[in-house]
This record gives structure tokens, sequence and C-alpha cells, in this order.
């Protein structure tokens, strides 16, 4: 089964929300940035003070947050539309865990953390960790386009080309946080004889991961865990990677994943997280940065972008550390700390190698 066609109506009603999009990504963008220079302020409480009459920054905030709920629960929304066809989604992802069930290890006792539980992230009520339906909403949003509007697939390439530099020879891979599965095929199209498990905390994204890795004749495993507890013995583990993981965890379970995951890693083994970091464009950018997280329903977002990594990973044990915005490559200005001429989610890659 390929994702779940969405009928002519519904299709062409997220071609109207990708347009709203646009606006808010160019010209409400634009209009926004010229009230935050006027500011004239360092500070990105005193510029939303400042910026928040602005026409131009209201038009912006309204469409970040509406656009996203018209996405999700408009007449033609994706989560709606999984609803209504959510007891056949379920008979699909229920056949195919029949199909190699070793490949597949859900834990119904698992505690889902209250930081997943207390917030409906991305505007999904009751977020994707509830039902079939939820899954699949998720995977044909994230899979239609992102935010900036960029092409959603293209990050996996990357994703894949840099474990493989970072471990070339790695035989057994983590892959955190990992949902529908689309970073898991990616690294074992990049590690075709390496053992590669996905690992969430969600059973339903992990049924769907386990549906498109049969479809794609993958064998991938894929079990039901918590990134702060993983079920792995000490040195086990030559690749722990993650993929839009952290900015989805407060501060104190972002560093026991570190440390768990450097539990897990052999001595030299390779650690990748590729998620939102460096905020390009000095206090505008982390305006704007701040502003996304609270209207997404994303409020870890800010918080992760204000940890120091690089002392977070020595802390836990890591040596070697890098970090660049890996995606979109930026310009020589943006390089330089400017702000990107359309509002963008840069992407940063972080590698380290266990100390």
């Amino acid at each position: 089964m390929n994702e779940a066609p969405l009928s002519f109506e519904a299709a062409a009603f997220q071609c109207f929300v990708r347009g709203l999009r646009g606006v808010w990504r160019d010209e409400a963008y634009r209009g926004s940035v010229e009230a935050a220079q006027r500011a004239g302020s360092d500070e990105p409480a005193e510029i939303e003070r400042k910026a928040r009459h602005s026409p131009a920054y209201s038009l912006y905030s309204w469409l970040e947050r509406h656009s996203q709920q018209f996405k999700y629960y408009g007449r033609y929304g994706v989560v709606r539309w999984m609803e209504e066809r959510k007891d056949t989604l379920s008979k699909v992802l229920e056949e195919a865990a029949k199909r190699h069930p070793q490949r597949l290890q859900l834990d119904p006792a698992l505690e889902l953390p209250e930081y997943v539980r207390a917030v409906d992230t991305h505007q999904h009520g009751g977020g994707i960790w509830g039902d079939a339906a939820d899954a699949f909403a998720y995977e044909t949003s994230s899979s239609a386009y992102s935010f900036s509007l960029f092409n959603p697939r293209l990050p996996m390439d990357l994703y894949a080309a840099t474990a493989q530099r970072l471990a070339p020879q790695a035989k057994e891979v983590l892959d955190l946080g990992c949902t529908s599965g689309g970073s898991t095929r990616a690294l074992k199209k990049a590690f075709p004889d390496a053992k590669v498990t996905g690992l969430d905390v969600a059973a339903p994204t992990l049924e769907l991961a386990h549906l498109r890795s049969l479809e794609a004749d993958l064998e991938v495993h894929f079990r039901q865990a918590n990134s702060e507890k993983l079920p792995w013995p000490r040195a086990s583990v030559d690749l722990v990677a993650s993929h839009w993981l952290y900015h989805e965890m407060p501060p104190a379970a972002v560093r026991r994943s570190l440390t768990e995951a450097r539990r897990v890693l052999k001595k030299g083994g390779g650690f990748m997280a590729y998620d939102m970091y460096l905020v390009p464009g000095g206090a505008i950018g982390r305006w704007l940065q701040a502003g996304y997280a609270a209207r997404n329903n994303e409020p870890f977002a800010h918080t992760y972008a204000g940890m120091d990594m690089e002392k977070e990973l020595e802390a836990a044990g890591f040596k070697g550390i890098e970090m660049k915005i890996a995606h979109p490559e930026p310009s020589p200005e943006v390089q330089a700390g400017a702000l990107p001429p359309h509002r963008t989610h840069f992407m940063t890659m972080i590698t380290a190698q266990a100390a």
C-alpha cells in the first residue's frame, strides 16, 4: 500500500495551503524582518514587543499558526482525511505486523514521556502516537512539503551520506526518533549489510515504518523504546543517529539521551544528529525561531537552540565534535550572519565520535 491517496479535492486544498505558506515565507516574512529591524534591538523579547503591531508581522504570525491548522484540520486536512479512514488504515497495519514480526518489537508497557503526552506537537491534536490515522497523517504531512516548502526527501540523502562518512564499517546502527522510518530506510540503503534499527516511543508510527520497509523490500528492524533509556548493552553499537529528535525534547531529556547514546556506542563509534540548532540572522533569527516554536506547539525547539551542544556532548563523553548548517546550503551572506531572503528553517548536522 502506498501513501493513503488524497482525493482531487483534498489534494487541491493542500495546494491552497501550500500557497498560503508561500505568502508566509516570502512577502509576510520580508515585512516582518523590516519591522524587526525598525525595532532596533538585540533582544528577541524586545523585538517581539515592538514589532507585534506591524501588519506584516500580524499576517506572518497568523499564517504560521493557521496554515498548519488548515493543513491538518481544514475541510480537507490530512488528519481529518485519515480519521475518516481509520478502521481501514488500522487493518492495513495489523496485516503488515504479521509479516516478519521479528522485525517489529513493540512495548505496550512503555510509558510515554510527559513532554510527549502533554504537547500537541505540530498542532496535531493528541500527537502522532495515538492510532493508525495519526501515523498516516504525520507521514502524509511530513512527506508533502516542509514549512519552508523544501522537498522533504532531499535531506534523507544527506543523512545517509553523512552516516557513511562517519562510520563506514558500521554493522549495528540505531536511528533514534525514527517516526515512520524514512530516515531509517535511508540508513539501511547506506549500510545494506548492517543491522539497522529504528527506535521511537510511538507504536503506530513504528507499525507504519514496518509496513513501508516491507514495501521497499528492506530488512529493517523497529523497536518501541525511549532514547533516554536504550535497551542495548554497553559498547554494542557502531553508529547512533537521530533525525529531528532533540528539538522535541526538554534539555534534561536531551542530556539523558546523549548519555545513553555514548553508553551503547563502541569507543570511536559515530554519533550524528540532524535537527534545527544553529540559527542564522542574529537576534532577528532567534526571534523568528522562538515565534515558530511557540506558534507551532514546539516548545523545546527554542530551548534546544539555546543549549551549548558542544559542551553537552563533551560532558556525555564525545570528541571530534563538528556542527554546521547542512540544509539548505547557506549562502556566504547567511554564513556571515545575514538573514536569508526567504523564511528558511536551516537544519544543522552535528557529528561526533565516542571518546
